[in-house]
């Protein structure tokens, strides 16, 4: 895949790496990524919604309650300058994925210059836009962003579908665990 860096968004101009199945309009498909701002709240629910979906949380009421509060936490991080977030869109304007980045606390370490840790999260494709290198064009964003401004490192959660993705940017798998602490145990 090609891209194109000027002083403007990232381009993607190749598509040559789509399964030849697709139609020739939708090879010359070409994204724009740009950095999201306050007025696309609703896009980012919107595609962090279709995340869950697509992880197999389905209720309704479930996705409506969760889509209430990431709202309400994304204003508050906007406001407060801990939320960084892309949208990538067609030529024509149509918002076709989007990611954000969430400036988190870290606790201090040796080797830890910034005691924020970015997090990429909300990672999203529409679902007729995948395989384009949608995902590819955000993470790159965010990956420049991080640089620039001078992060050591970049975490995230992968599903089962994104890891080869984020292998591509050179991620690995660390060795974080968790508990559930609403599960009884058998201790």
């Amino acid at each position: 895949m090609k891209i194109q860096m000027h002083n403007g968004p990232t381009v993607c101009t190749d598509a040559s790496h789509v399964k030849r199945t697709r139609s020739r309009s939708s090879l010359q498909q070409r994204f724009l990524v740009r950095k999201a701002i306050p007025r696309d709240l609703e896009v980012l629910v919107r595609h962090r919604r279709g995340m869950w979906i697509d992880l197999g949380i389905r209720e309704k009421a479930v996705l409506d309650e969760a889509n209430r509060v990431y709202r309400k936490w994304v204003k508050s991080a906007f406001k407060i300058g801990s939320f960084v977030g892309w949208v990538a869109e067609t030529r024509d304007g149509l918002e076709v994925g989007s990611g954000c980045i969430w400036l988190r606390a870290a606790q201090p370490r040796p080797n830890l210059k910034k005691q924020v840790q970015p997090y990429l999260l909300s990672m999203y494709t529409e679902p007729r836009f995948r395989r384009n290198g949608v995902a590819s064009l955000v993470v790159k964003e965010a990956i420049k962003w991080c640089k620039k401004n001078r992060y050591s490192r970049l975490a995230l959660h992968a599903s089962q579908k994104g890891r080869g993705l984020y292998r591509k940017f050179g991620y690995s798998r660390t060795s974080e665990m968790r508990l559930n602490l609403q599960r009884k145990t058998s201790r």
